[in-house]
């Protein structure tokens, strides 16, 4: 009796370890870091390498899994079945004491109560711990059951086509796409979920989450919304003379210029400073973008430019970049919805919007954002609301103008002044200092607390 008992534990319990394995090396195995695993490999860990090659392989990672999950019902099924017909079998002769109708009630009940026992045994200790640890020591378990999976997936390999196979079927049926596959696939949505976690936990510092989420916010911002707008662009025609770009270049902190034909509307290239001091030094210029230059020819400014990459002012920054990138620009012009130049963008602009701004020698702007005395916050009239409003906790509105300047025009309905306010929620956006009809830099008073997060982001946003 006591042996029968002592043989259904240990049946049970090695039927829930090997649900217990599957489970853990299902989760493992999705959850296990490539790059850790090639190090792993790299190191000369041979089960990495095994299992580094099923989850670069969607065919072999799909086989992997349906194994797990095939392993799992089996031993399931097993379980509830061997379960409840041994226990019962064991309960019998007291069962046969009972009169008929108390033996059918007394059996329905045991059998519930059975069900639930086993059920309980093996969702805790088959599934949710092994889940658990599969998902905390993802590398590591899924190297220790690499080689036992190989052994279950030759034994499965049958079941395993022909399950999978009229999985396919099925949804082809139902006029589903059928995934080759379990890649690790995530949007950029939960990318930002992920970074956020890894930071609260410890695994990101608050620079590594500030470049990242910078990165997968690129393609939430448009060109216009970076680019250096038409006011403030210094440009040049194509009918002054290479003395007067020179000119116009030594006083500015640009070593390229827009050039345009008749307005700034038909900007038509981009000079660089090199090249001007190359002709004016007689000797040839490379690339022009007609013939090539002869030695103590005359400057000529048209066969001097270089092109530049036009880009349409709802283009996504990183479509943006990616044109850029494609077509060699160091430069692009920001076309509006009816061709006009509305700005002008450069790899500067685009790299800022990743790692913050940053200043060279040449650099005379004030910076974006500035503490000074008092708690007050003075910020540049370029400066995006959206990103004041996630940096200091805002509610500015961003709908009707992007930027701070164009919210203080588009509010007084004139060209703004040193000493205007205007009065937004529980702030006072005060003008402190003008260019041309626009806002160059505005103060509010900031408190306490958006002082110090201001501060722990280094003073950027």
């Amino acid at each position: 009796m006591f042996m029968n008992i002592f043989v259904i534990i240990a049946v049970i319990l090695l039927l829930v370890f090997i649900n217990g394995f599957y489970v853990a090396a299902e989760f493992s195995a999705v959850s296990a870091r490539r790059p850790r695993l090639a190090q792993m490999a790299a190191e000369g860990n041979g089960a990495a390498q095994k299992m580094l090659a099923v989850l670069i392989d969607p065919v072999k990672l799909d086989r992997y899994v349906a194994a797990c999950q095939l392993g799992i019902t089996v031993s399931s099924l097993v379980v509830g079945y061997y379960g409840q017909s041994q226990i019962m079998t064991l309960l019998q002769p007291w069962l046969n004491e009972m009169d008929p109708t108390t033996r059918v009630a007394a059996q329905s009940i045991l059998a519930l109560i059975i069900l639930a026992v086993l059920t309980t045994f093996q969702v805790v200790l088959g599934e949710l711990a092994p889940k658990n640890i599969g998902v905390q020591y993802p590398e590591k378990l899924s190297t220790m059951t690499a080689a036992p999976m190989n052994w279950s997936i030759l034994l499965f390999r049958p079941l395993i086509a022909i399950f999978n196979g009229s999985a396919q079927i099925l949804l082809r049926l139902f006029g589903m796409m059928t995934m080759g596959g379990h890649a690790h696939v995530h949007s950029p949505e939960e990318i930002m979920m992920l970074v956020e976690e890894s930071s609260a936990g410890g695994r990101l510092d608050a620079e590594e989450r500030r470049l990242l989420v910078n990165t997968l916010q690129l393609r939430d911002l448009t060109a216009e919304q970076v680019m250096l707008p038409r006011s403030r662009m210094l440009a040049a025609s194509v009918d002054k003379s290479c003395q007067e770009l020179l000119m116009i270049l030594a006083q500015s902190p640009y070593s390229r210029l827009p050039i345009y034909d008749g307005s700034i509307d038909n900007i038509i290239g981009v000079i660089h400073l090199k090249d001007l001091l190359t002709a004016a030094a007689g000797r040839p210029v490379a690339p022009k973008q007609d013939g090539a230059g002869q030695e103590g020819a005359p400057c000529v400014v048209r066969e001097l430019l270089r092109p530049v990459a036009y880009l349409p002012d709802s283009l996504p920054v990183d479509q943006a970049l990616a044109v850029m990138q494609r077509e060699h620009r160091n430069m692009g012009i920001v076309l509006d919805e009816y061709g006009g130049t509305s700005g002008l963008l450069t790899f500067e602009d685009l790299v800022e919007e990743i790692i913050g701004e940053f200043e060279d020698e040449f650099d005379e702007e004030n910076p974006p954002v500035a503490l000074r005395g008092q708690g007050r916050l003075m910020v540049r009239g370029d400066v995006l609301i959206a990103d004041l409003n996630e940096a200091l906790n805002l509610t500015l509105p961003a709908e009707a103008a992007h930027t701070i300047g164009g919210f203080v025009l588009r509010e007084l309905g004139r060209p703004p002044q040193p000493g205007d306010t205007v009065p937004v929620d529980d702030l006072i956006l005060r003008v402190d200092a003008v260019k041309g009809n626009g806002a160059q830099t505005i103060s509010f008073r900031v408190t306490p607390d958006q002082a110090e997060r201001l501060e722990q982001l280094g003073g950027e946003i």
